[in-house]
């Protein structure tokens, strides 16, 4: 009898001990976090008693129901697997406020956590169909900034490129953040609009200098705009390592130079750019080739002259060779082959 009493009391004192605790603990959070905070914290600490967290929730919610709180209970109930409450709460807030348009962003991450569970291709291409629809809807009814940023992590971690270009745009062009015109800079690429992309770019090379001017030259070259491609690469090209100021002199006559400009952009090359002797030879032998390609034969038996002795290479050697019989004037080639062989004397 005496035992009986005893665990009796040890038990209650046990309970109403717990729910002091749960208490005291809830007090100190109210106190120690903002308003708001403490609801967006708990859900991704791995270290917080996740009863504790979802008795705070329940708390919170029969004085104050608000959209930051149910969001807070359902991560915590996805996090601990229970989905099944988590689409409870869902369905009371949305009984409760039926056009709060965070309840599309709460059903998004129920159906994420669907679309991780299931293992049917053709199933989990409907269920992410019907989150980007969310997330679409969600970003029409929600702009501000902080919902935009929600929204493109959430696309860009899912592969929603679409949503994450929309929001990505929009949030480099209110805020003026070089990370979020760097993401706009290539989702809009991707997207093709060159336009867009390319004030972006101005943006980037201005703040970033050289460590993104290859970037823009591509963008400048992949939309057609050469002469932006050459200005950035002028103004940049002192500044480069070596061999990327080689490559991009590659990349620009490869580009740049037609069977109708080869002088002229010899010419502009030339002035343009202080190449050396193996950028040169590089313009050099495009230039011959574009004058063969051409069949203007007199400037290329002029140009085969001009460079005959950029290069003591054999290589080089056959090259004009091959390209002073190209001309079609057997002459002309036997006099090269004789320079070649001997020097000009």
């Amino acid at each position: 009898m005496q035992t009986s009493k005893r665990y009796a009391l040890i038990k209650a004192f046990s309970i109403r001990d717990y729910l002091g605790i749960i208490l005291t603990a809830l007090l100190v959070a109210v106190l120690l976090f903002p308003k708001g905070k403490l609801e967006r914290y708990l859900p991704g600490s791995v270290d917080i008693n996740i009863d504790l967290a979802l008795a705070y929730y329940r708390a919170l919610l029969r004085t104050n129901p608000s959209v930051d709180i149910y969001d807070a209970l359902v991560k915590s109930y996805i996090r601990i697997g229970r989905t099944k409450d988590a689409v409870e709460v869902v369905s009371e807030i949305e009984r409760r406020s039926p056009n709060e348009p965070e309840i599309l962003f709460l059903k998004y991450q129920l159906l994420k956590v669907e679309y991780f569970s299931v293992k049917d291709e053709e199933q989990k291409k409907r269920i992410k169909n019907e989150m980007e629809k969310l997330l679409g809807l969600y970003i029409k009814l929600k702009t501000d900034t902080s919902s935009l940023e929600k929204a493109f992590r959430e696309a860009e971690s899912m592969g929603i490129s679409e949503i994450a270009y929309r929001t990505s745009t929009v949030l480099a062009e209110r805020t003026g953040n070089l990370f979020w015109v760097e993401k706009a800079f290539y989702y809009s690429i991707a997207f093709k609009n060159y336009a867009m992309a390319s004030r972006f770019a101005d943006v980037l090379v201005e703040k970033k200098g050289k460590a993104f001017v290859k970037d823009a030259i591509n963008l400048a070259l992949l939309s057609g705009n050469l002469q932006k491609a050459f200005d950035y690469a002028r103004t940049y090209y002192q500044e480069l390592p070596p061999a990327e100021r080689h490559s991009l002199i590659k990349r620009l006559i490869e580009v740049g130079l037609t069977t109708e400009n080869y002088l002229s952009f010899r010419e502009y090359m030339k002035k343009s750019f202080p190449l050396t002797p193996e950028e040169r030879l590089y313009l050099e032998k495009e230039v011959m080739k574009r004058a063969l390609w051409a069949k203007d034969y007199e400037t290329l038996k002029r140009l085969i002259l001009e460079n005959l002795h950029l290069s003591k290479s054999l290589e080089y050697r056959v090259f004009l060779l091959e390209l002073a019989l190209g001309t079609g004037d057997p002459y002309f080639a036997r006099d090269v082959a004789k320079r070649l062989h001997f020097g000009d004397n």
